[in-house]
């Protein structure tokens, strides 16, 4: 799939042959995007409320919940 840089796919046509039988339409790999900041904040929180409220239960892990996202 060389030489799909800048346009969204290629005909090809896999193997041999003379006719016009048997092309694909093939197409880049969708790019992956940036994490946004609110989403990093997001990752952030959780991992933080995961490692301090590990094991806490009803109440008790509400107000550490509370605690940690402010």
């Amino acid at each position: 799939m060389a030489g799909l840089k800048g346009k969204k796919g290629v005909w090809a046509k896999p193997g041999a042959g003379g006719s016009y039988r048997g092309y694909k339409y093939e197409r880049a790999a969708p790019k992956d995007y940036q994490t946004t900041a609110h989403q990093k904040d997001i990752g952030s929180k959780g991992r933080a409320m995961g490692v301090k409220c590990k094991g806490k239960k009803g109440a008790d892990f509400k107000q550490c919940r509370h605690e940690v996202l402010g």
